[in-house]
């Protein structure tokens, strides 16, 4: 018996081990990932994105029913003579089947409505991934914006440990005070900490992003550079641009087409639906059968569907009117975004040209006045923070042009500012 127990169980383990063989194995997303690797991951992995299909695939579903006929109807009668002379049968039964006949192509405008909500979900859904994908571009920018600070930071407390020996030496020689020494001690630790916060930071906006894309427990690093990725086009191309393909616009025209398809239904349904009748009557006593055939047609005498098409003729005229507020709105925003980007370029460029590329001979001025002894340890120290903060403000810079990049390429629908017309 307990060799059977063990058999039994030995072929349970291979069995399971063999099922879990044959499962799919989980995609593993990359430690280093980049923008474009981002987006993909989102719109084609993630749980979102599948969400979002099944929505879809529940429009498609309203395709079916809109081509299928009517169920035809059984219906029974029968009679037997209760009181009185019999003048033909005492009992008799009628078997019928009704088809109602759907003549003036209402199962056409259905299929055709069905077609549009399945295009109309589509365009929401792409609407909403263009939402999603400009989260996940302001995410990957912040956290390539925290890996840079973290590495600047690093870089000034490295070098701020090779000014800490000079002072030590000096102060052990005997040509600075102790002061000096306590001083960019205290300084290394002060930037140490800051160091810690950029950690924690980089860990924060790798959280963020990977909750975008749905993938708890993973911590990505980003690759990648960051400011403009390209020339700014016109703001008359971008609007061009933007007609065609931002996604909100291709939604709201969706929608107004739905409408539209939804009154040519409630025009079309108004018109009546005969029903062919076929059958038998069966009498008995005195045995016979009849054919039966008949024909019944509702009269729209009073109902003529005025409520549905009222109602579908002001669907259309809102849907009308949104689009018309989307397109203003969108306008209004290109514009914005445009003149916003255009700002930050000028930004970047003077602070580059202005700033940026003076601060190597400004450190190297701070550390030779101070070894001559013609400045103090605050002054030292004082080049070193203004150094440190010019950087990160070049690096914050660089940040807001891409966000505002961004901005640009969720306004005008494009996936980079060279597909501009």
């Amino acid at each position: 018996m307990k060799r059977l127990v063990s058999m039994w169980g030995l072929c349970w383990a291979l069995t399971s081990v063999g099922a879990r063989a044959e499962e799919p194995a989980a995609v593993v997303p990359p430690e280093v990932i980049t923008l474009p690797q981002a987006l993909e991951l989102l719109s084609k992995d993630s749980p979102w994105m599948a969400a979002e299909q099944a929505r879809v695939d529940v429009a498609r579903a309203e395709r079916i029913a809109a081509g299928i006929l009517p169920n035809p109807s059984f219906n029974y009668g029968g009679q037997r003579l209760m009181h009185g002379a019999n003048t033909g049968s005492s009992m008799s039964h009628q078997f019928t089947v009704e088809q109602p006949l759907l003549l003036f192509g209402q199962r056409g405008v259905r299929r055709e409505l069905a077609e549009r909500s399945v295009a109309a979900e589509k365009a929401r859904v792409t609407a909403s991934l263009a939402e999603r994908e400009l989260s996940v571009r302001e995410a990957f920018a912040s956290l390539l914006s925290s890996q840079e600070a973290l590495r600047l930071l690093e870089e000034t407390s490295v070098d701020l440990g090779r000014v800490e020996k000079v002072v030590k030496g000096r102060a052990a020689a005997g040509d600075s005070s102790r002061y000096d020494v306590e001083r960019i001690e205290v300084e290394g630790r002060t930037l140490e900490v800051e160091v810690l916060n950029a950690k924690a930071s980089v860990d924060d906006a790798a959280g963020r992003l990977a909750a975008l894309l749905g993938r708890p427990g993973w911590s990505p690093r980003a690759a990648g550079t960051l400011g403009a990725t390209g020339a700014l086009p016109e703001l008359g191309r971008l609007w061009e641009a933007s007609v065609q393909h931002r996604p909100s616009l291709v939604a709201a025209r969706q929608r107004q087409s739905v409408a539209r398809g939804g009154l040519a239904v409630t025009k079309r349904e108004r018109m009546p639906v005969p029903s062919l009748e076929a059958g038998a009557v069966v009498t008995r006593r005195e045995d016979s059968t009849m054919g039966y055939l008949g024909l019944s047609l509702p009269m729209p005498l009073f109902d003529r569907n005025q409520g549905a098409i009222a109602r579908a003729s002001a669907e259309v005229d809102a849907e009308t009117r949104a689009l018309d507020a989307e397109v203003a709105e969108a306008r209004a925003e290109l514009s914005r975004a445009h003149a916003v980007l255009a700002g930050r370029h000028r930004a970047l460029a003077t602070l580059e040209r202005d700033v940026v590329e003076r601060l190597p001979t400004l450190r190297r001025m701070a550390e030779d006045a101070y070894r001559e002894g013609r400045g103090s340890i605050l002054e030292l120290l004082d080049a070193f923070r203004s150094l440190k903060d010019l950087r990160l403000q070049h690096l914050e810079q660089r940040v807001a042009v891409q966000q505002a990049e961004a901005a640009v390429l969720f306004a005008s629908g494009l996936e980079t500012l060279t597909q501009a017309p």
